[in-house]
């Protein structure tokens, strides 16, 4: 099964943002990114933009699933 992690831009240049951790992460010329957005994150590549609420949800969703709280 494969899952998507958001991540908060930091920064982007052309076709490639980078976010949280360093890492770079390549998305396609559909998307409207400026730093401070979040991103649906596989691998290294954007599969989806979403809201800073639902992004900062799904992670509090992820930390309670990974403590087993």
């Amino acid at each position: 099964m494969c899952f998507a992690i958001p991540y908060k831009v930091f920064k982007v240049d052309r076709d490639t943002a980078i976010v949280e951790g360093g890492r770079r992460v390549k998305f396609g010329k559909s998307f409207k990114i400026k730093a401070g957005d979040y991103l649906q994150v596989m691998g290294s590549v954007a599969v989806g933009k979403i809201s800073k609420d639902e992004g900062l949800r799904v992670r509090n969703l992820i930390k309670t699933i990974y403590e087993g709280n």
